[in-house]
């Protein structure tokens, strides 16, 4: 029993390695063309594209979905996924036990490593101690988020007629006193608003609009799942960065749904209460807050934020949305499904004696190869094919079922017409026959 649970712990331990290296790496492109992004793209088509990304790195069953949803083109997946299994990137192999496995690093280079009975074992406990530090972010965060809205006091109906708001169904809002800033959570099918008890009627009625706007938004959902995502891979630094900038743009982009609610002066009003409120600690959990460290860039913003009037505005607005759709399908879907390393086929061939094998039914077929051309193979999880051309210039495919801890049995034949496209194949030299 003991020995089943350090198996799953092993297997799922890798899983997440390497869905997290393969968000480190969308998350990686987002934020090199962020200043491209800033300038083309509103702040709501920047969220949506980190969102994409924190929801397949949560979810990899989405993942494997959108795998089997085809490009027109090469897509990012494709060029830099050179294993995979169920549609989910392998740059680490699964590790069955001691031995010699690869890494398989983006265009399809291979890194040899060994693998000691020892290590094996300390990979089960490495996914124990994963799993207890990715709990412990999460539930320690939102405990302390919880304690602190259960110090305020809820508003009554007077309340709100004195804010010039109205109540809403499945929103609750809460003063409390000594808050470090204001912010949402999300408990059930309710959202509750936390407001600091020290800020002025005018304050209290921008900041719970600023808020109420994140309902409005679905933002405490994504704030949830990106805080869980990254719970699960606080390994990787690229990931934070992504996460800070995924909050700036959430903020930036309710920054301007509420300015379109308000009037000029109501307006200037916003920007004073953003730069009185800002807070250089914002809170973690699945929340979304008001006073950001990024106070400045969003006054700024605010000050340069004008009414969607022209026609050009509005057909800018819908290109935007057409890229970032176009760039999030590039990153997420078209990936491959089933795809192995050719290290690791050229490997299974010579342990389990495939190439004496194929040299065999060469010899039976009366096959012989051009030694100027080499071997071409390729293969997935349940097959390894060798495409190769004889002295007379023709052809052939050889296909075998891949055994590589039972021994290869035979190739199937097959003459190939013409040229073959070889993008699925790679050569393999002699010395590793």
């Amino acid at each position: 029993m003991m020995d089943a649970c350090m198996v799953w712990l092993r297997t799922l331990f890798l899983l997440f390695v390497n869905i997290g290296l393969w968000l480190g790496l969308v998350m990686g492109v987002l934020l090199l063309l962020r200043p491209a992004a800033v300038r083309l793209l509103a702040p709501d088509q920047r969220v949506f594209l980190w969102g994409v990304g924190w929801v397949v790195g949560f979810l990899p069953q989405v993942l494997r979905f959108a795998a089997r949803i085809p490009l027109p083109f090469p897509s990012f997946s494709h060029l830099m996924v050179s294993r995979a299994e169920g549609g989910c990137p392998l740059f680490i192999p699964e590790i069955q036990g001691a031995g010699e496995y690869r890494l398989a690093l983006p265009g399809g280079a291979a890194v040899p490593f060994r693998v000691s009975g020892e290590l094996v074992e300390a990979l089960g406990w490495l996914g124990l101690l994963w799993l207890a530090l990715a709990f412990a972010l999460c539930i320690c965060g939102d405990r302390g988020i919880r304690r602190l809205i259960r110090t305020g006091v809820e508003l009554d109906r007077e309340r709100y007629q004195q804010l010039g708001v109205e109540q809403e169904d499945r929103l609750v809002v809460r003063l409390c006193p000594n808050l470090p800033t204001s912010f949402v959570i999300r408990r059930g099918r309710r959202h509750e608003i936390a407001l600091q008890r020290e800020l002025t009627p005018e304050q209290l009625r921008l900041v719970f609009l600023h808020e109420r706007e994140h309902v409005r938004r679905r933002d405490p959902c994504l704030q949830g799942l990106a805080v869980a995502a990254l719970s699960l891979y606080f390994w990787n630094p690229v990931l934070w960065l992504a996460y800070h900038f995924t909050r700036r743009d959430m903020e930036l982009a309710c920054d301007r749904r509420v300015l379109e609610q308000l009037d000029a002066g109501e307006r200037r009003a916003y920007a004073h209460t953003l730069v009185e409120l800002a807070c250089d600690r914002p809170l973690w959990g699945g929340l979304t807050t008001f006073g950001e460290c990024d106070a400045a860039l969003r006054v700024k913003a605010a000050a340069r934020w004008r009414p969607e009037e022209t026609g050009g505005r509005r057909a800018g607005y819908g290109l935007g949305w057409a890229a970032a759709a176009v760039l999030a399908a590039f990153l997420v879907l078209g990936g491959p499904y089933d795809r192995a390393l050719t290290a690791d086929l050229a490997a299974d061939l010579a342990e389990g004696g495939g190439w004496a094998c194929l040299g065999r039914e060469l010899e039976t077929r009366q096959i012989v190869p051009d030694g100027e051309e080499p071997l071409w193979v390729g293969g997935d999880s349940t097959y390894v094919w060798v495409c190769l051309r004889d002295e007379a210039g023709g052809w052939w495919k050889a296909l075998c079922l891949r055994r590589p801890h039972h021994g290869y049995l035979d190739f199937h034949f097959g003459a190939i017409q013409g040229i073959p496209a070889l993008t699925d194949c790679q050569p393999v030299a002699g010395e590793e026959r």
